[in-house]
């Protein structure tokens, strides 16, 4: 089995004020996945990257990346084949777009310039000073730092945080290049950026890890569902769904009932033409994972 790209072994972290963040959690990522970090406010996801980032240390426990004890001998030389996109930018206001991309490649020690400024359409802010970037284009600079080096791993807390929907879904479509081929953990609130660029879930809850699997099983977890519409009124629709016995609930000018759209569906089908029920749409509904989220934490995660 190869090595974990990243792991937390039974990993703690407990801050001077005596509020314990992370209370020893183990997880790890495999080389390859892409993995979102979630969980409420106050979950530990920030303590988790931050640990990651060698910005803070475990009171307990070991966290590693690509193989290295993070604070150990050998991280460094980690830190450089990781590509980190931080909440909270940090950048030098009074740089250059073209002088922040410099300082980043001196940094790594490594890194092709020109290419990242093509990649990210920088080149007519190259002369701009950060501070006078829109935060779309903040974050494009941030992001081409991070994979200057092409590294081989990259942590994204909270990419989009802040953006208006046209900035953060331009720069959804460059990280869903730049992921390619690396491993990723993303940690984010946006549920809807996490199922588009995720197949893992990590979900933290209180400090603890609440649950840990590709998104593919976690959507097994919910009872499957299939909507109908018919014809006639949604309401009747829904009398003769819920006269077979079958949960059904209204949406949308349709009916969504809990039942497998393939093993299910023709019988109740048949028997709702029967009753000259005249359906004319019928199809298996993916939970969200939003709804996969709420059904993981439940009411403890409010």
């Amino acid at each position: 089995m190869s090595e974990a790209a990243l792991a937390f072994e039974a990993a703690s972290k407990r801050y001077r004020n005596g509020t314990l963040a992370l209370d020893r959690v183990s997880w790890a990522i495999a080389p390859g996945a892409k993995a979102c970090l979630l969980g409420p406010n106050g979950a530990g996801k920030s303590t988790a990257i931050r640990l990651l980032e060698g910005a803070i240390a475990p009171t307990a426990g070991r966290v590693t990346l690509l193989g290295t004890p993070v604070g150990g001998a050998g991280y460094a030389t980690a830190r450089r084949r990781t590509g980190i996109v931080p909440q909270s930018a940090g950048m030098y206001a009074d740089l250059t777009t073209h002088e922040y991309l410099e300082l980043s490649r001196r940094l790594y020690g490594r890194g092709d310039l020109d290419d990242v400024v093509e990649v990210f359409g920088l080149g007519p802010h190259l002369a701009t000073t950060l501070a006078h970037l829109s935060g779309g284009f903040q974050r494009r600079a941030v992001l081409a730092a991070a994979l200057l080096s092409e590294p081989e791993l990259l942590l994204l807390d909270e990419p989009t945080v802040g953006l208006d929907p046209v900035a953060a879904h331009e720069l959804h479509d460059f990280l869903r290049r730049v992921m390619a081929g690396r491993t990723t953990l993303l940690s984010t609130h946006d549920l809807a950026e996490a199922e588009a660029l995720c197949d893992e879930v990590v979900i933290l809850l209180r400090g603890t890890v609440r649950l840990h699997q590709p998104l593919a099983a976690l959507r097994e977890r919910v009872a499957p569902r299939t909507r109908l519409v018919a014809r006639q009124p949604v309401e009747m629709l829904a009398a003769a769904v819920r006269a077979r016995g079958l949960a059904a609930t209204v949406q949308d000018g349709g009916v969504l009932v809990t039942l497998d759209a393939k093993a299910g569906a023709p019988a109740l089908l048949r028997a709702l033409l029967a009753d000259a029920v005249d359906v004319y749409e019928c199809r298996p509904i993916q939970p969200t994972l939003e709804e996969l989220f709420l059904d993981a934490v439940g009411e403890g995660g409010s």
